[in-house]
Formats: C-alpha cells, sequence, structure tokens
C-alpha cells in the first residue's frame, strides 16, 4: 500500500504540497480549517512561526513524490551550510522604527538587567527556578527585538565595569534573538535562544569569587575550575521544570568550537547543536566587546574582524558571516571617523547596505563636540556638504578626543 501521509520539516516544504497534519494541535493555531494547500511563500513562512514539522498528504499535493523526496530526511553539513548561505530575514519586518522603540526598550533593558542579577542571587541561594517567569523575563526583550532590533542592541552598550557577569547574560540574550531574527527562526525558539543565553554562565555562581574576579589571566589550575561552570549550569538549568532540551544543549555546548578545540565534549562542525553554535558566536562577540577583570574591551569592529579571522576555525564560517550581517561592518556602538572628518558612534544598522548606517553625530570636522546629538542616515545622506560621497574612512578607539561614551549610551 503507498504512503499516503509524510513527516516534512518546514525548511523542505514547498508550494502546491498540501498539510494535512500540524505537530500540534489544529486549535493551538489560527488555523479554521484542519488541511489546506500551499499556495505560497507566505503560507509556509506562517506555519514557521508555529510548527517545527508537519505532515503532507501525498495524493492531495501538487509536487513531485513528496514522499520519496522527504520521508526520513537526513540533512548533510553540506546541505546545511547551504541552508545557512542562503538564508534570509524574511519572516521579520521592522514595525516600527528605532526612535520609537528605544522609549519601551529602555524600561524593558532596565527590568531584564536588574532581574537578571536577582536570578543570580537566588541561583546562588538554590532557590528553584520556574521556567514561567523566565519566559515572563524575556518575553518584553524578544517582542522588542521582533518589532525592531536596533533598540535592544543600542542598549547592549549600557555596561558597567563592576557588573560583568550580569551584563554579559543580559547582552548575550540580546545578541541571540536578533540572530535568531535574522535567521527567521519561530518566535518560540527565539525565547528559547533568549533563556539559553541568560542562562549559560550561571554555573559561575558556584564558583569562588575570588576566581571570577580574578584581575590576571588564568593559569592552567584556574581555568580547569572555571571551565566546571558548564557542568554547573547543566545541572542548575535541566532541574528547571519543563525545560527545553534546546536550552540544555545550548548551555551544555557554548564553549565547544568548530574545529573540536573547545570544551567540555571536544565536538566539532556540526556535532555541535545549532542553538550552541549561536550561543558560542554572541558569547565570544560579547565578551569581547565589554571590560572585563583581567582585560580591556575591544571596539565591535575589531571584535568582527577577529570573529572573521576565526572562521572554520573556532566559528562556523555561514554562522560567522550570517552574524556579521547583524551587528554590521561597523557594529552598534562603534565610533567612527567620516570622510568630510565628523565623528559619530554606529546606532543602528541599515538592514540592506550595511556600509551605509545610522550614525549619531559626536564631533564637528575640527574634532570640537556639538551641542546636541544629531541622527543622520548614511543610506539616504550620501554626500557631505561640498557635494562629496560620504562614507565611514576608519573606527576610532573609545575614549579619543575625549567621547565619553556614558554621554551617549544613556
Amino acid at each position: 500500500m503507498a504512503l499516503k501521509e509524510v513527516k516534512v520539516r518546514l525548511l523542505d516544504l514547498e508550494v502546491g504540497m498540501y498539510v494535512c497534519k500540524l505537530d500540534r494541535p489544529w486549535v493551538e493555531t489560527p488555523y479554521l480549517l484542519q488541511g489546506f494547500r500551499i499556495k505560497t511563500q507566505d503560507d509556509i513562512d506562517e506555519l514557521i512561526k508555529y510548527c517545527d514539522f508537519v505532515y503532507v498528504d501525498v495524493e492531495r499535493s501538487n509536487v513531485a513524490s513528496p514522499a520519496t523526496k522527504f520521508q526520513n530526511r537526513v540533512y548533510t553539513s553540506d546541505e546545511e551550510k547551504q541552508f545557512l548561505t542562503k538564508i534570509k530575514p524574511r519572516n521579520y519586518k521592522d514595525k516600527v522604527g528605532r526612535e520609537e522603540e528605544l522609549q519601551s526598550a529602555r524600561e524593558s533593558h532596565r527590568v531584564l538587567a536588574n532581574s537578571a542579577q536577582s536570578l543570580m542571587e537566588d541561583i546562588s541561594s538554590n532557590k528553584k527556578l520556574e521556567l514561567p517567569e523566565l519566559r515572563k523575563l524575556v518575553t518584553p526583550m524578544v517582542d522588542s527585538i521582533i518589532r525592531n532590533p536596533d533598540a535592544f542592541t543600542w542598549l547592549t552598550r549600557l555596561k558597567h565595569k563592576d557588573n560583568y557577569s550580569y551584563n554579559h547574560a543580559v547582552s548575550s540574550s540580546i545578541w541571540a534573538v536578533a540572530f535568531g531574527r535574522h535567521l527567521g527562526l519561530p518566535k518560540k525558539d527565539l525565547q528559547l535562544l533568549a533563556i539559553g543565553a541568560l542562562m549559560f554562565d550561571v554555573g559561575k555562581v558556584k564558583l569562588p569569587d575570588k576566581l571570577i574576579n580574578n584581575t590576571s589571566r588564568y593559569n592552567q589550575y584556574e581555568f580547569k575550575l572555571v571551565k566546571q561552570h558548564v557542568d554547573f549550569s547543566i545541572e542548575i538549568v535541566s532541574n528547571i521544570q519543563g525545560i527545553d532540551k534546546k536550552i540544555i544543549e545550548m548551555v551544555a555546548t557554548h564553549h565547544e568550537r568548530h574545529n573540536g578545540n573547545g570544551y567540555p565534549q571536544g565536538l566539532s562542525g556540526t556535532r555541535i547543536p545549532i542553538f550552541g553554535r549561536i550561543a558560542g558566536l554572541v558569547d565570544c562577540y560579547d565578551a569581547m566587546i565589554s571590560e572585563r577583570p583581567f582585560v580591556s574591551a575591544m571596539s565591535p569592529h575589531d571584535a568582527v574582524k577577529k570573529l572573521y579571522e576565526w572562521r572554520d576555525i573556532d566559528f562556523q564560517s555561514e554562522l560567522v558571516e550570517q552574524f556579521i550581517q547583524v551587528v554590521g561592518i561597523y557594529p552598534v556602538g562603534t565610533i567612527v571617523e567620516l570622510s568630510d572628518g565628523r565623528i559619530g558612534v554606529i546606532v543602528a544598522q541599515n538592514r540592506v547596505w550595511r556600509l551605509r548606517p545610522q550614525i549619531m553625530l559626536l564631533r564637528d570636522e575640527e574634532k570640537n563636540p556639538f551641542s546636541d546629538f544629531t541622527t543622520i542616515d548614511l543610506y539616504k545622506e550620501e554626500t557631505d556638504s561640498e557635494g562629496n560621497e560620504l562614507h565611514i574612512i576608519k573606527s576610532v578607539e573609545p575614549g579619543m578626543y575625549g567621547i565619553d561614551p556614558e554621554q551617549f549610551y544613556l
């Protein structure tokens, strides 16, 4: 007897397929009819929001042999790479402007940052964590990034030297969600990324304060102790009732590396779960641009250059290139000099042309401070006052020309 229904991953769906069953009850989705034929790519995009896979009726589909094409499909690493290079942020469009979103994002960021500190304190006192509370904590941030990621990515620059652990947890969570949005992941996965990134270092609360706050690089013995935080984190997260296995995998593998030189398992390539690979990237990037007890912050621009150097060494090349699409060649927070001599800071990316971001102007052509901070969009403002092409010529180290970051991040 011929197979009538086949399980199909969302990435394999095609126009013409007849969806007869979901991976969840129909009542948990907005679909009024139980069964429909995919007519456009928009239908597929809508399914991605609610499902991980669906069942296709072979006989009612208008495509060639879906049963033999997709039954028990297993992706090879080459196919996965091809997907990652072709994937586009097609599922999300900016619903509001950066300035409008920034108004609500500031309060959500403040609550998230304060709650992250409380979360660490609860873990230190062995208080049981509740999944609904974690979801409630990250949802405003996820919703904001879905509307427009520029506001929250800008707020990742609000860091204080004496709170690296809390700052890093919050910023990593923000970058993970922004990256997931870019990859077109459904909202439920964005929430998992948010929680996973917020939690992947929680095991450090089980380590001695002297070790965590060490102002010099770790020796071999100290580094061996620090690496134990992964096991502590797994234990803490695994004890949260109802926690998704993707979050546990993310926590367990965020220090694994593409070439197998990571820890604790020495996994390599696509043996590292995709959420773990995302976590490793955002963890590394945010650490580099943060002030830590034993090392000064690197400029976002230099951090991007480092990630690019580490393609197919520490991190999968295709994922690095996609992440750079998120943060930009000159990431948010980078201080730059324009071709006409003015100095400014990147406040938002242009989703189409990454070399033409939005810039808050800080110094004029003579490097004198402006009385008010105004923002220009290089995508729209292509020439300077003399009609010459206006573009970024270089990044500028923080602190040059007397620029105090606190002035414009707050």
